[in-house]
């Protein structure tokens, strides 16, 4: 595993974190809390939830995975949307849609909107600030948060200077340790060219869909800021879309043979190694943050990071093909160095 520096506390974040957006939601209680004990025995360190997670209680599956640990690892939550509690008949049905998710795949749109039916999203006022910290406090076990993300802000949240200057209090009062927003490339290209100075972590998509972010990041000031990917295979659906086009790379004529060949090879984790590196070497990202609920899933990430098979110029031949530049690393050099990192 490798790891980096956040300029929180003592502890080393792993590049590769774990989402836990399918705690209590896809996965039920046991299955979160086997992912989360193997993310963990794997070496992985950076933690990220949300108030809204697993229809408001990924974060108290994730408080129960912390206990004995939480002083050994980086944990990032959300405010801002706001998950509506359920009566009980909803929640006793939960198994029989996770059951129903696995036999058909093809149900989880529907299971999406109604899901998104519960929940109220850009609640970022002060009021929904303090009661959601509260909140995640208690669900979580801890007495402290690393990062607390605005969770889906829109452009607004950025002149929102009541709830901005409330997250400077709750550093003040040692609740939240670093803040930060989660968003679309749009708003985030806004808050850095803002340079709102409590908003130290930024968290957005990054995949083989849009690479935008990556280019936004290498171009930024990123002094101070920490830089978090998450949907790194462009979400459950997309999985098989992204090797479709790792697929349609390797048949161009122009591609390096040597390149070619891997690509072509077994399929024994090169959408992870490709995928997860693209994302990590030379951008300036410091986490890759995708969902592994699947134990399978998690060795192929783990081992994508650890053993990578493609080189750093193969990556920078496949992050020109997908972003358009004829050399990212010639264009941003100053970020080459963070191809290399510490190993725990």
């Amino acid at each position: 595993m490798r790891y980096t520096k956040l300029g929180i506390g003592g502890v080393q974040a792993s590049v590769l974190g774990f989402g836990c957006a399918a705690v209590m939601g896809r996965s039920g209680r046991s299955q979160s809390l086997h992912a989360l004990h193997a993310a963990y025995d794997g070496g992985i360190t950076f933690f990220d939830t949300a108030r809204s997670y697993g229809y408001g209680e990924s974060e108290s599956v994730v408080g129960e995975f912390l206990r004995g640990r939480r002083d050994r690892v980086i944990l990032s939550t959300k405010f801002g949307i706001v998950p509506k509690r359920q009566p009980s008949w909803k929640r006793a049905l939960m198994p029989a849609l996770r059951t129903l998710l696995e036999v058909a795949p093809s149900a989880r749109k529907l299971v999406r909107n109604r899901v998104n039916a519960q929940l109220k999203g850009n609640q970022l006022t002060v009021k929904v600030l303090r009661e959601s910290v509260e909140e995640s406090l208690r669900q979580l076990r801890t007495d402290y948060i690393d990062i607390l993300f605005m969770h889906a802000a829109p452009g607004s949240a950025l002149e929102q200077f009541d709830v901005l200057d409330e997250l400077e209090n709750l550093i003040i009062a040692g609740k939240i340790r670093m803040a930060g927003i989660s968003a679309e490339p749009e708003v985030i290209l806004s808050a850095l060219e803002a340079k709102i100075p409590v908003l130290r972590a930024i968290q957005f998509p990054v995949n083989l869909f849009d690479l935008r972010m990556m280019r936004i990041v290498s171009a930024a000031e990123s002094k101070g800021l920490v830089f978090v990917a998450n949907h790194p295979f462009g979400g459950v659906d997309r999985v098989n879309e992204s090797n479709v086009r790792l697929r349609a790379l390797a048949e161009l004529p122009s591609i390096p043979p040597e390149l070619r060949s891997k690509l072509n090879g077994p399929d024994d984790g090169v959408l992870s190694e490709v995928v997860l590196n693209l994302i990590l070497m030379g951008t300036g990202i410091q986490i890759a943050l995708p969902s592994m609920m699947n134990e399978s899933h998690l060795k192929a990430n783990l081992k994508a990071i650890s053993n990578c098979r493609f080189t750093a110029e193969e990556l920078n031949w496949i992050r020109c093909h997908f972003t358009g530049e004829t050399n990212f690393l010639e264009l941003h050099p100053a970020h080459e160095v963070n191809v290399q990192a510490s190993y725990r």
